[in-house]
């Protein structure tokens, strides 16, 4: 009974119904088969859950052998235990690479072939309906894990050895085979491909890495909040938003391009590719001089002699939008006008809307005696909180993706995932940043008056002062922002990252099953969040420990 009392009345409710609830999954087959389309588990999924059991148990020995190396003397009897236990698991699952490599190479190819470009790679055959790697590929695959799993064992070996060699290389080794562990359990748990829950995968991913960028976020809006203005604080932030907008109006006074509309509007309207938006809008929507405004189509054309060639030899188009020096063939001039090309007016607005931002906030910082970027991280704070975070995540992941895009020439192409996580972290981190807000002001301020005295800088007493102390008060609102966060992975669905919710609407459309997929999913987001609540709460009992 002691041991029931110390479970949480809710999982204790979830524990009761786990026989109902394995009964109808094991016995409906809408239920079984909405579980293993939204899990994600795919073909094959028993053997490269093997393998990645058996790399992870690898790994994680190996981290906590380096840890032990590390710290012998503090290391507890389970962490001793761990590190005996490190080199021989090592070396067995090296040995059984040679052995059996069919234990291991199915996990192995799966995150090889999924680490590839599936459209664009020559290493897949596509030949068959299924696509695989070619056969030589998964040979050197196989290879290529025997070496890594060969090394993984000597490397290991070299940590136990570790502590006859030299101060300083005994230090080296034990750090870089740290970061080398480290690094391997950190690509198994959130990069590589898992074929056996490819959903929960990704919702947990998701959910993770914007936990910690919303964090990181966070405490940089609370760090600017906490900037005090200087003498010339103001002078100097007026200087630069002045600058800038020098530099805008500089951009803006460049030489414009004249455009022609030519032709007749009686059909399509060639548009040479490159024109502003602006101009190609005007002339769809028909917003020129004498256009009616009237919807006009448009077509694009590579260049000005395309355009106007079009208007010979295509029937459907019968005008063409083009630079005044390109219209020679005396077609009938329906509309001209002039403007600031993409190249010059990008720019112009860009360093105008920051300097006058800038400009706006140094003025209500010195109306208020504030410094300029508290001011904007706070502006920052309340508008993301009045945004919806379904409106953040289309902003994100359509129209601001697609601009960075376009700025960089295609050099930043964002996946959907990472503008997904991106939108998460922002959203998060207005909330975030009140949470860490509220933390450091309950700390007293005698202890950062007694930080100073002790000749701590301000950056020392937020680091070994403050901070330590206001993350134990956060613990419970910082594990509650966690658990909202996985459910709002779902929404990332919107742009088609294929979380535990894509794949649960997928499934619907394919199946037509009016409840199994909701509920399943319903059942699934329930056990994942009262499984992460009952873990932050074993971490709120144990920094409640840590204080007493």
């Amino acid at each position: 009974m002691s041991r029931l009392s110390s479970i949480r009345p809710s999982n204790l409710v979830l524990l009761a119904a786990a026989p109902f609830i394995i009964y109808l999954f094991a016995t409906s087959s809408k239920y079984l088969r909405s579980l293993v389309a939204i899990l994600g588990i795919g073909n094959n999924a028993g053997p490269v859950f093997v393998g990645f059991l058996l790399i992870l148990t690898t790994a994680t020995l190996g981290y906590l052998c380096a840890r032990h190396s590390r710290f012998q003397l503090q290391a507890p009897a389970w962490l001793r235990v761990s590190a005996i236990a490190a080199f021989p698991v090592a070396v067995g699952l090296s040995i059984l690479s040679f052995v059996a490599p069919q234990i291991l190479l199915p996990f192995a190819e799966s995150v090889f072939f999924h680490a590839l470009n599936e459209n664009t790679s020559t290493l897949i055959d596509r030949s068959s309906q299924t696509w695989v790697l070619f056969p030589e590929v998964v040979n050197q695959v196989q290879t290529g894990l025997q070496i890594l799993l060969a090394i993984y064992a000597v490397v290991v070996a070299l940590c136990f050895v570790s502590g006859r060699l030299a101060n300083p290389l005994r230090s080296f080794v034990q750090i870089g085979f740290e970061v080398l562990t480290g690094a391997s359990l950190f690509y198994l748990m959130f990069m590589a491909h898992w074929q056996f829950a490819t959903g929960v995968a990704i919702t947990f991913r998701a959910a993770i890495f914007a936990y910690i960028f919303a964090a990181i976020l966070g405490l940089i809006w609370v760090g600017l909040q906490s900037f005090k203005p200087k003498a010339r604080t103001t002078m100097v932030y007026g200087a630069i938003s002045l600058g800038l907008l020098g530099v805008s109006t500089f951009f803006f006074m460049q030489p414009q391009v004249n455009y022609v509309l030519v032709g007749s509007t009686d059909a399509r309207i060639a548009i040479v590719r490159g024109t502003p938006q602006a101009q190609a809008d005007i002339i769809r929507f028909g917003e020129f001089e004498g256009g009616g405004e009237q919807n006009y189509r448009i077509r694009s054309a590579t260049d000005a002699a395309a355009a106007l060639e079009q208007i010979e030899t295509v029937d459907s188009v019968s005008g063409a939008f083009v630079p005044v020096e390109a219209h020679t063939q005396g077609y009938p001039v329906l509309w001209q006008t002039s403007f600031l090309p993409d190249k010059f007016r990008n720019p112009a607005l860009a360093f105008a809307v920051f300097g006058f931002l800038l400009l706006t906030l140094t003025i209500g910082g010195a109306q208020h005696k504030l410094h300029p970027l508290a001011v904007g991280a706070e502006f920052f704070v309340d508008t993301i909180r009045g945004i919806p975070m379904l409106v953040i995540i289309l902003y994100i992941g359509l129209p601001l993706a697609g601009a960075v895009k376009d700025a960089t020439g295609g050099g930043i192409d964002m996946t959907n995932m990472t503008r997904g996580i991106i939108a998460i972290s922002v959203g998060y981190s207005a909330y975030m940043a009140e949470i860490f807000r509220s933390g450091i002001e309950a700390i007293p301020k005698g202890q950062l008056e007694a930080g100073s005295s002790l000749g701590l800088s301000r950056w020392q007493t937020a680091r070994l002062i403050v901070l330590p102390q206001a993350l134990r008060i956060v613990t419970p609102p910082l594990g509650n922002e966690f658990i909202a966060m996985i459910k709002d992975t779902s929404l990332l669905s919107i742009l088609s990252v294929r979380d535990m919710t894509q794949r649960m609407r997928e499934f619907q459309a394919a199946s037509f099953l009016p409840f199994a997929p909701f509920n399943t999913a319903a059942i699934l987001y329930v056990v994942i969040t009262l499984g992460c609540a009952s873990f932050l709460k074993w971490i709120e009992r144990r920094t409640a420990k840590d204080d007493r």
